[in-house]
């Protein structure tokens, strides 16, 4: 099976399938459910978003959305709408998957919402997909940011399991704790993911479609 069709079934899968919830973003909210990761689906059939292995990213980078086109230290260039992808034959490489296709699914649908909450938001959606597929908490969960993701899960799975079929909110407290977790970390603390620049300032990642 190619890697563009593991990203597929992934997006279509029943995990994701059971993905939703709401999260606040000044004074609106934005809502994630399986039909966000479909139209990542569809873009990507369509020819609109393209499916990579990497050939340049650290070690410890197992996927990327690239919103823009960047230049490898080769000179060629990654297009814009690529998902770049090392593998897809495990959970946790699944997981990933999700993570950057939450993403590109922002950038496609042009929303608009600074890049801290992005950044929350792909980590809730990598934990809730991590604990759908039973894949063991030390696996996944040994890290601040993965943590914190780990509790907002938590919380939206004990109202699943409820048999309510709306979609949740994320619990306040659990999610504020997230989103500080994320802009406090060296890796996006600088840039839209940062406290000071995305959450306080809501600077933006690119979403162009």
């Amino acid at each position: 099976m190619s890697l563009r069709s593991r990203v597929l079934d992934v997006l279509n899968g029943p995990a994701v399938a059971r993905i939703r919830f709401r999260f606040p973003i000044r004074g609106s909210h934005v809502t994630i459910a399986p039909q966000t990761f479909h139209h990542v689906a569809r873009a990507i059939r369509l020819g609109q978003v393209s499916v990579r292995v990497p050939t340049d990213l650290a070690a410890n980078v197992a996927a990327q959305y690239n919103d823009v086109a960047r230049t490898r230290a080769d000179g060629t260039v990654v297009a814009a709408n690529t998902l770049e992808v090392v593998s897809a034959t495990g959970r946790m490489d699944e997981a990933y998957i999700v993570h950057e296709a939450l993403h590109a699914a922002y950038d496609l649908l042009r929303t608009g919402l600074d890049g801290n909450a992005e950044e929350a938001s792909a980590y809730v959606c990598t934990a809730l997909y991590c604990r759908m597929t039973g894949l063991p908490r030390p696996r996944w969960a040994n890290g601040p940011i993965y943590a914190n993701a780990a509790e907002v899960a938590r919380t939206l799975l004990s109202q699943y399991q409820k048999g309510d079929p709306g979609i949740p909110w994320v619990g306040e407290h659990e999610w504020r704790m997230l989103r500080a977790g994320v802009g406090l970390s060296t890796v996006y603390a600088s840039g839209p993911g940062g406290i000071v620049t995305g959450w306080l300032l809501g600077q933006q990642y690119t979403h162009d479609g």
